[in-house]
């Protein structure tokens, strides 16, 4: 008995600890919290906005940021973010009703998430490079922290973004309706009637720039023209392997942003479509193997009208050229072509400025 004693008990503390490592591994780590932000000069304000973490009406959730005027300087910033988040569990639903200035309208929409596809980003973290002041070397940290993003747009198109420190990716777009029925007062008490939005709204909008000003008056706010902004092209960045380029951050019109750490991943650039680029950020090294930074700065429309010219589905090697002789705070030295199997193109026209500054650590 005493044999059969012992062997069932080992057994049982054997399946506690399986139990545990599989409880373990099962565990999620993730937790987000949650954001907005808008095209710039097109002001929003969110009514009300929860992201809701099942699809039962007594659901729970994390509010999305309210009672802020949104005006985001870049699309994809993370403005006015909530004081509430989620941990190990993902959004199923969006529930959203707010304002855009520039039309003066309410927008309201339910959508359905890509649950399954937020969760593929957030369940493994988000790996990034830093450098070990005591040790002195390149140290990598896997970060659990996220920000899930709602970009509104004037006409009602939302596009919901992840957020980690190293990528930004869009999940989604969808497309909400006009809201007549919003009740303002609501959200201001110190109104008497709803008609008084108005006063706010011509308040805010006497202060957007004049050309924002121009397109309300004569009815020219670019919709359609942000639906193109989320064209994407297979591109692949090409650097030379003696510039010793450690990191390309690379930011896209369409609000995304990618951190590719070359040092870490054996020089192997990925390969995937892309929008167009509307700022790079490259850490490499000059004549003298000093560790240099360089931001370049597009312009987007021309950036964008560029990319328009090449044939359909013609894949584009991205050529970042570097002067390894340039010096800090040059406002040159880095040139940028486009090259396919027809053609090759410079893209000076389309750079707004470029600057180099020394980077004495790595990340």
């Amino acid at each position: 008995m005493s044999k059969i004693l012992k062997l069932l008990t080992l057994i049982t503390l054997s399946s506690i600890t399986f139990n545990s490592c599989q409880n373990k591994i099962k565990e999620k780590k993730y937790f987000w919290d949650a954001s907005v932000c808008t095209p710039k000069n097109y002001p929003a304000e969110i009514f009300s906005g929860h992201l809701l973490l099942s699809d039962h009406p007594q659901s729970g959730y994390v509010y999305m940021p309210f009672g802020d005027i949104i005006n985001s300087y870049n699309l994809g910033d993370n403005d006015g973010s909530s004081s509430g988040e989620a941990t190990g569990i993902v959004p199923k639903i969006l529930d959203i009703t707010w304002l855009s200035y520039t039309e003066n309208k309410s927008y309201s929409g339910i959508f359905k998430l890509d649950s399954e596809k937020i969760e593929s980003l957030m369940i493994n973290g988000s790996e990034s490079p830093y450098w070990d002041v005591e040790t002195k070397k390149v140290g990598v940290v896997n970060d659990f922290d996220f920000t899930i993003n709602a970009g509104l747009f004037p006409g009602g198109m939302v596009v919901l973004y992840v957020w980690s420190p190293s990528n930004m990716t869009i999940i989604g777009r969808y497309k909400a309706h006009v809201d007549n029925n919003v009740d303002w007062k609501v959200a201001r008490e110190q109104m008497e009637d709803n008609s008084e939005m108005d006063k706010d709204v011509a308040d805010l909008v006497s202060r957007l720039p004049q050309e924002i000003k121009d397109q309300i008056k004569n009815g020219t706010i670019p919709f359609g023209y942000w639906e193109t902004l989320f064209q994407k092209y297979p591109i692949t960045p090409i650097v030379k392997k003696e510039d010793k380029v450690e990191t390309i951050g690379i930011n896209y019109i369409n609000g995304e942003f990618e951190s590719i750490f070359l040092s870490l991943n054996g020089n192997v650039m990925p390969i995937k479509e892309r929008a167009v680029p509307r700022k790079i950020n490259i850490v490499w090294h000059d004549v003298n193997d000093r560790r240099m930074e360089s931001d370049i700065f597009f312009d987007e429309k021309k950036s964008k009208a560029i990319f328009e010219t090449i044939k359909a589905e013609e894949k584009i090697n991205f050529i970042i050229e570097i002067d390894r002789n340039t010096k800090p705070r040059e406002t040159k030295g880095i040139s940028i072509k486009l090259k396919t199997a027809t053609a090759e193109t410079d893209m000076k026209e389309a750079i707004i400025s470029q600057e180099s500054f020394t980077k004495p650590t790595p990340y």
